[in-house]
């Protein structure tokens, strides 16, 4: 090959150099990137599963998936692919904002329920206030519980307390009885239905006020303490007593009840058909 050929083949490499260097290059996530999200996609699983989360565990485990995404997420290609310091700042925030937003929505999806315990001074005034809104004088209240169930009743117990405070006439003890069907959460019963015919019919109910005052003073009061409850018919209770039955702990007593679905309907909270119930 003579000299000048090789001065042409030099030049057409630099051309093909140059060429390539004006290409934009693709850029690719990195295994180690990979390994982070997975890691992160972990973690959501874990906490999605975990049999016993606390709002304390499921920070920590939110807080250990940002952690575990914000490498991968700040080398995205849609970050380091700009030409640009100021527009791979913007990227690099949209990015990160992105991510946070997506794990603090999970978050809030696994957020544990709010189990029973002791009221806290603050519930406690919320559920005085809400019951104080109300006149009970004229009502009878009976607090009552499964009478093999010692953890409920001991629960229970504080809101006798609660209700006399409120100026509502309670009794002072807590009432075990065995229901025929009894239910799972907080239920408040009024006289209703035919006993004879009750115990004949699986299906068998009575007529139950969803819009009396007294029940959605006391509805407001559990709901707020993060509770919503149930209502139905008992033909043994006299006409001015009211019963709040204290059944075992359901899975989340935030859940909406029939009775929520219909209180809301009733006063206009909720539109459409009257709700059917879910049971």
């Amino acid at each position: 090959m003579s000299r000048e050929d090789h001065i042409r083949h030099d030049a057409l490499l630099e051309k093909i150099r140059e060429l390539e260097k004006s290409i934009p290059r693709r850029e690719r996530i990195s295994t180690p990137d990979i390994i982070l999200w997975c890691l992160a996609g972990v973690m959501a699983v874990g906490l999605y599963l975990a049999p016993d989360k606390t709002p304390l565990r499921v920070c920590i485990g939110l807080i250990c998936m940002v952690l575990l995404a914000t490498h991968p997420t700040l080398h995205l290609p849609w970050v380091i692919g700009v030409d640009s310091t100021p527009k791979k700042i913007i990227h690099s925030l949209v990015a990160m904002l992105g991510m946070i937003l997506l794990i603090g929505l999970y978050g809030w999806y696994v957020w544990p329920s709010i189990k029973r315990h002791t009221l806290t001074a603050r519930e406690q005034a919320s559920f005085e206030n809400a019951l104080k809104a109300q006149k009970g004088d004229d009502l009878e209240v009976q607090i009552a519980c499964p009478s093999d169930d010692e953890k409920t009743c001991t629960y229970a117990e504080q809101f006798i307390n609660l209700v006399g405070k409120s100026g509502w006439k309670v009794e002072s003890y807590i009432t075990r009885i065995t229901l025929t069907r009894a239910r799972d959460g907080i239920t408040v019963y009024r006289r209703g239905g035919n006993k004879d015919y009750s115990l004949k019919h699986w299906d068998a109910g009575g007529y139950f006020a969803i819009n009396e005052p007294h029940l959605l003073a006391v509805q407001n009061a559990f709901q707020l303490i993060h509770i919503e409850i149930e209502g139905g018919t008992n033909p043994d209770i006299p006409d001015n007593v009211m019963t709040i039955y204290f059944g075992p702990e359901r899975e989340n007593e935030a859940e909406p009840t029939n009775l929520t679905r219909s209180t809301e309907w009733a006063t206009g909270k909720r539109k459409g058909p009257f709700p059917i119930s879910q049971q």
